[in-house]
């Protein structure tokens, strides 16, 4: 009987690991849709159109890596100041510099 208890304990661990890995997979995938409908969100905000898709997924990147940047200086909570995405989102620093 101990042995029984014992097997139900395991599989059921065994289920709430598999569960949390579901979950982290469900999450990675809605967080990259999500970011994705912002960025459309912001294009149409900022009246930004590319010259092919090539050039549209390039941006996407870019804008991706300045929102995780923005977001996660912000959760930092070290500044007097909070950042925002704003028209040059879709720049690098470089060429933000040379504007």
């Amino acid at each position: 009987m101990a042995s029984v208890w014992k097997s139900i304990h395991v599989f059921n661990i065994v289920l709430v690991i598999l569960s949390l890995w579901a979950c982290q997979a469900a999450s990675r995938t809605l967080n990259g849709a999500s970011m994705l409908e912002r960025y459309e969100h912001w294009m149409v905000q900022y009246g930004r159109a590319y010259n092919g898709a090539t050039e549209k997924d390039r941006r996407f990147e870019i804008f991706k890596e300045n929102v995780e940047r923005i977001e996660s200086l912000n959760r930092a909570g070290n500044r007097t100041y909070i950042l925002s995405v704003n028209g040059f989102a879709d720049q690098t620093n470089e060429e933000f510099k040379a504007v």
